[in-house]
């Protein structure tokens, strides 16, 4: 059991697993292509898993197995630290590692739950036409635009779109942009592409990111770890060039 335990919270392990999902992820995404790997960037990881045979999705399946490997090893790491040597004299030498372990951990839950429970749909929509969000609520394209440059040419600098729903029309709707999308109980519309003609016809993106919140918080976490495993090394540095000076 402690040859196990001992395993479990081995360093070495963990850099062996690092460097398999590494290798793996790489094996398998250089070998995607075409419509497949369209298709994994056009919806949630486990829907993409279920549609196509495990001849064309080995390689996530088993980044998914070391994964969670790799996480367990964190775990156990920090339990170990935290039960067995923890010291509030020494609390800036134990906590960044914890720190960016529980950031790490916290990433990896956030995937999994986007993963899971995640949306991702695109929708062509003419100007003056609506569609629905998957929890039903009515959206209206009510405009679609171009922005084109001053300098003439037939190449957009961005796209915009008007969008009114029963919680917009008093404010005469909201328009989104590339980096302006809208959201709504947890969806987000995003515009694409825009097509002039008449009418005018815009890409949208519709994603649901439930997991978008656990992930911030896991950077955050992981940042600051890091900022503080710097921090007290240049410390220690610092402490041990003045003792050498003595």
């Amino acid at each position: 059991m402690k040859r196990l335990w001992n395993l479990l919270i081995s360093l070495e392990v963990g850099l062996v697993l690092l460097a398999l999902v590494c290798i793996v992820m790489g094996a398998g995404s250089f070998g995607l292509s075409g419509d497949v790997a369209t298709a994994l960037n056009s919806m949630p990881l486990f829907v993409w898993l279920r549609e196509f045979s495990l001849a064309t999705t080995w390689w996530l399946w088993l980044t998914i197995v070391l994964l969670a490997l790799l996480a367990l090893n964190t775990l156990c790491c920090s339990a170990d630290t935290v039960f067995q040597r923890f010291s509030s004299n020494a609390i800036l030498a134990w906590l960044p590692p914890q720190l960016i372990h529980a950031g790490f951990l916290l990433i990896v839950l956030a995937h999994l739950q986007s993963a899971l429970w995640g949306f991702k749909g695109a929708i062509e929509i003419p100007e003056g036409a609506g569609f629905q969000l998957p929890d039903g609520a009515a959206v209206q394209v009510a405009r679609v635009g171009a922005i084109f440059s001053p300098m003439g040419g037939d190449r957009p600098l961005g796209y915009k779109a008007l969008l009114v729903t029963q919680e917009t029309a008093g404010q005469g709707g909201v328009t989104i942009s590339p980096n302006h999308p809208w959201f709504s109980n947890g969806y987000g519309v995003y515009i694409k592409h825009a097509e002039p003609g008449q009418p005018p016809v815009a890409l949208l993106e519709v994603h649901r990111e439930p997991g978008a919140a656990m992930a911030m918080a896991g950077a955050v976490l992981f940042t600051i770890g890091n900022l503080l495993l710097l921090h007290t090394r240049s410390r220690s540095r610092e402490f041990m060039l003045e003792s050498d000076e003595a």
